[in-house]
């Protein structure tokens, strides 16, 4: 690890102990090690390298920049600042020699770099600007660039969709989708360093030390509550627990979905959403989907306050859109039968049940309506009777 007292430690134990390896003319500021042998260690404005697990560190560059990244043994990027802009450059020897790439210009000065693979990388600096490449540095494409006194300082990717760059200010961002769209995160560690070890556990370590295992995302948490026809008992006030998806609309035409998310309902009907697209103060309807029962909306447009929401839909047929439900007891709850999922209950979904109960079919199937995993003469009646009232989705 590196340290500000010019030194290098390393340690044999899992960090139970360190011990000096090095001194440097300034102090080292990072560290990488390709495999148990070969490492290299940025002491602004050198690099070094050690092919014997630290014995002995060789001056390889006297013309570093901020940052460096390394694949292998043999291929890396670096930064080289200089005059306003920063340049790229790429090596394929281990950082013997190094081949420039790209320049910015506009004071885009770079500070951190990452690469995924030997094609796709990420750049990012000064002004909140990042730059993308998916031809291992040949060419770049500015992905972001806010044209401000702020600058990322570290980046971190884990695969081609998901990383993160961190920033001054609480101007640290994520993206999901390989950098198409950045959204901040509401973050404030100073000039720090972020490293993920998969998609949600992650460290950010700067003025503070921070440690996330959503991925650093902030989710928004509908609980909601909803019974199905066939798997709740009345006399019990039970039902059998499922999965079931959630989707949040737009609250006006055409009401595009938003997000959506999946969970186990538990057997008082209550379960936990968690959305990554959604905004708080903004109106969604709630679209309820299970494997064999009619889709269900909530009654009018709903929005999250401090990132939760709460819904009954079982307390009143007016939760639902166009008072979409049947009264089982006292409770409300969702119609079954929708076995083939296309928004009515009919013939077909009674030709699906009952050539699986001639077959005797047991498991989780969609034609097991009433969730005692058979599909037999009770899910039949089932069926027979929403498809005789003409059930069926009922939307905006």
């Amino acid at each position: 690890m590196c340290s500000t007292s010019d030194t290098v430690f390393y340690t044999t134990n899992s960090g139970a102990s360190w011990s000096p390896q090095i001194n440097f003319i300034s102090d080292p500021n990072k560290v990488y090690f390709a495999n148990a042998s070969t490492g290299w260690i940025l002491s602004t404005p050198h690099l070094y390298r050690t092919t014997n697990a630290g014995l002995n560190w060789v001056n390889i560059n006297s013309q570093m920049g901020f940052d460096f990244t390394f694949l292998n043994e043999n291929t890396g990027w670096k930064t080289i600042y200089g005059g306003g802009s920063s340049t790229i450059y790429k090596t394929n020897n281990g950082g013997v020699s190094w081949t420039p790439q790209y320049s910015t210009s506009d004071f885009r000065v770079i500070y951190s770099i990452d690469f995924v693979n030997e094609n796709t990388g990420w750049a990012a600096g000064y002004r909140e600007h990042i730059l993308k490449t998916t031809n291992g540095g040949v060419n770049w494409v500015q992905q972001r660039d806010m044209n401000n006194s702020t600058g990322f300082f570290s980046m971190d990717f884990i695969n081609e969709n998901t990383g993160w760059a961190i920033g001054d200010n609480g101007f640290s961002v994520y993206t999901v989708n390989g950098g198409s769209s950045w959204n901040q995160i509401p973050l404030s560690a100073g000039r720090a360093t972020v490293k993920f070890i998969n998609s949600t556990t992650g460290w950010v370590v700067g003025n503070h030390v921070f440690k996330t295992t959503t991925g650093g995302l902030t989710f928004r948490n509908l609980l909601s509550t909803f019974l199905i026809e066939g798997f709740y008992n009345e006399q019990n006030n039970t039902m059998i627990s499922d999965t079931v998806r959630v989707y949040l609309r737009n609250g006006s035409s055409p009401y595009a979905v938003i997000d959506s998310a999946s969970a186990v309902i538990n057997s008082d009907g209550t379960g936990s959403f968690n959305f990554l697209n959604a905004s708080n103060n903004v109106n969604y309807y709630i679209s309820i989907k299970h494997r064999n029962s009619i889709e269900t909306w909530s009654s009018v447009p709903h929005s999250f306050v401090s990132n939760n929401l709460s819904y009954d839909f079982s307390s009143s047929s007016f939760q639902a859109y166009g008072n979409n439900q049947k009264l089982k007891g006292t409770r409300w709850t969702i119609f079954s039968g929708d076995t083939d999922q296309d928004g009515f209950v009919d013939a077909n979904d009674l030709i699906m049940a009952y050539n699986n109960a001639n077959k005797f079919q047991t498991g989780y199937l969609t034609t097991d309506v009433n969730g005692d995993n058979l599909t037999d003469l009770s899910d039949l009646v089932l069926i027979s009777n929403n498809s005789a009232s003409f059930v069926h989705a009922i939307r905006p």
